[in-house]
């Protein structure tokens, strides 16, 4: 089931991610770490925004499990959520996998520099 009018999918407007700190790149790691949200992630190669039940309607999951996963996705930024109306948009934030990518790289080849926690 197709929502109309999604809205674009993009960063542009959406507030820079917390700096990559320790603590979030181990939060993205958490977030990354149940094969349901990457397949939940798969969904957003396309680079199209997605509703939660959309979410749902593409996997064999029951919604109160998708939304649990959608919440753990959106707190490690891996996801943003834009309310339009009566619906959540939710789109992949691709910045923030590739600065996790980045430092995981850097782990394995450099000593790593993460921001202060603060």
């Amino acid at each position: 089931m197709s929502t109309p009018n999604p809205p674009v999918c993009g960063e542009d407007d959406l507030p820079e991610p917390s700096p990559l700190t320790e603590d979030r790149v181990a939060l993205i790691a958490k977030g990354l770490a149940h094969p349901a949200r990457i397949r939940i992630l798969e969904q957003f190669l396309d680079h199209r925004c997605r509703t939660a039940q959309e979410v749902v309607d593409e996997c064999d999951l029951a919604q109160s499990t998708v939304s649990e996963h959608l919440r753990i996705l959106r707190e490690a930024e891996i996801l943003s959520a834009r309310k339009d109306g009566p619906r959540i948009w939710y789109c992949m934030r691709r910045s923030v996998l590739l600065g996790f990518a980045e430092a995981i790289e850097e782990l394995t080849t450099t000593e790593v520099a993460f921001a202060d926690a603060g």
